[in-house]
């Protein structure tokens, strides 16, 4: 996960983000019964205290698959403004096929034209 991806999650559970190391972001929650519940973007792990989580020894884990924000789509318009699924996080569409369909829906109410991209593709 990315460092505005950790801030705001961090922000939303009331917990902290920060820098393992190698660009990797995490986010902790400190519980009241000394556990520690770790969000990174591959999982969601609790451990008994931070002891165990240093050992890499997690008692609960949840898979998760984020995909990365390059494998997502987006529309964008003639004047090259950028829409997205979710504008706070900047993310657009999992799937082209949604994609096209909200361009669409944005096009049959006479909002203009659209076009849908890979958001790797976007001009940096």
């Amino acid at each position: 996960m990315d460092q505005r991806t950790a801030e705001q999650l961090a922000s939303i559970v009331g917990g902290e983000a920060w820098q393992s190391g190698g660009g990797i972001w995490l986010v902790t929650v400190n519980r009241d019964d000394g556990s520690l519940v770790v969000f990174s973007g591959d999982a969601i792990c609790e451990y008994e205290n931070d002891e165990a989580f240093d050992a890499g020894r997690a008692f609960k884990t949840i898979l998760l698959t984020i995909p990365e924000t390059e494998d997502l789509y987006v529309i964008v318009d003639l004047k090259g403004n950028v829409f997205y699924q979710d504008n706070a996080m900047e993310r657009g569409w999992r799937y082209e096929e949604d994609a096209l369909h909200e361009a669409r829906a944005l096009e049959s109410r006479g909002e203009g034209r659209f076009s849908v991209v890979k958001q790797s593709e976007l001009p940096a």
